[in-house]
């Protein structure tokens, strides 16, 4: 019997697409032309989402350091000290390039409006806000509309890392448009490896915004942009008709596996998401992986970056099908006894 797989993200199920015909690159930076497939399949994200423009990049890093490059002249870049390891090399990379002329970089507490705020002040430049939407070690979502005031105070606005969360939620908007306010001046930089299982990341908010960054961009100036067998992955996942019966399940599977842990004293973390962790309650989460091991069951044991501490985590998929739940289920029960005698 194949082991029940609970380590990957492609959440809802999604197979990742056959290779489009066709020439894989242009040979050309992004900002000499891109291929219409690229235009019209960032249009039709941006539609899909409910935002004004976007671009297609080749990866979250790419994508970051182009919304980082529309960032006021002398800027601070304000990052949440938890931020996921590619929000942070985007920042570090956009001020130690000359892309953020003149910027610098500053942390807050994380997720802490209050202490951004007192970051911001004491910066006295304009700030960009640079967050996660969603913690993947705490599983809460970012308060974006107080962190984008913020910004706004002080000239700058909001860029948002959403890899965790794109392509899910209402419309697949990710964050934003499912647990968080979505503020106005707000860009939303975000891999769609997860979401929509294309290798391609895209940035997404408002026209005046991406405009300057589709001009700008430094990686758009100085990279290929991506391949058109990546950009035709996406193309297929935003025209499947079955992803939203997918998100629907997916959500099924959330509220029954996080159920199963509260049955069984394991305190569910953060908010209902797709990817669903505990630190055991009684129980050593690390010894649990173990065990959820030795019965079939592949999970993932990890270390949260706003916590320090061991946690057992889950990636559940739409195509999860009954069989797997209920194995899971009885594998949870058992390890949990196991582990506690």
């Amino acid at each position: 019997m194949p082991d029940v797989d609970l380590t990957s993200g492609h959440f809802l199920g999604l197979r990742p697409a056959a290779v489009a015909a066709g020439p894989l690159t242009t040979g050309r930076p992004a900002v000499v032309g891109e291929p219409a497939l690229h235009t019209h399949v960032a249009a039709r994200l941006a539609r899909t989402v409910g935002v004004a423009d976007a671009v297609l990049a080749r990866s979250s890093l790419h994508a970051l350091i182009d919304a980082l490059s529309t960032a006021p002249s002398g800027a601070a870049l304000l990052v949440d000290e938890a931020i996921y390891p590619v929000g942070r090399w985007a920042a570090d990379a956009a001020v130690g390039s000359g892309t953020c002329e003149g910027g610098t970089v500053l942390t807050f507490r994380h997720q802490d409006v209050r202490d951004a705020a007192r970051v911001a002040r004491r910066a006295g430049r304009p700030v960009v806000v640079v967050t996660d939407g969603l913690c993947g070690s705490c599983l809460r979502p970012a308060p974006l509309a107080d962190l984008a005031a913020v910004a706004a105070r002080h000239g700058g606005h909001l860029v948002v890392d959403d890899s965790l969360a794109a392509g899910l939620g209402p419309g697949g908007a990710g964050t934003a448009g499912w647990l968080a306010p979505a503020p106005e001046r707000m860009l939303v930089a975000a891999s769609l490896a997860k979401g929509y299982a294309a290798p391609v990341a895209a940035v997404l908010g408002p026209a005046d915004l991406v405009t300057r960054l589709r001009r700008d961009g430094p990686t758009r100036t100085h990279s290929s942009p991506a391949s058109a067998c990546d950009v035709d992955a996406l193309r297929q996942a935003l025209a499947d008709p079955t992803t939203p019966g997918r998100r629907r399940r997916l959500g099924s599977h959330v509220q029954r596996v996080r159920s199963t842990f509260v049955r069984l004293g394991l305190a569910p973390l953060g908010v209902p998401f797709a990817v669903v962790c505990t630190e055991g309650g009684r129980v050593d989460p690390l010894e649990l992986q173990r065990r959820l091991a030795s019965l079939g069951v592949r999970t993932l044991a990890t270390r949260g970056r706003c916590t320090g501490r061991p946690t057992l985590t889950l990636c559940l998929r739409a195509d999860l099908g009954p069989g797997e739940l209920d194995r899971l289920d009885r594998a949870l029960t058992r390890a949990v006894g196991e582990v506690a005698a």
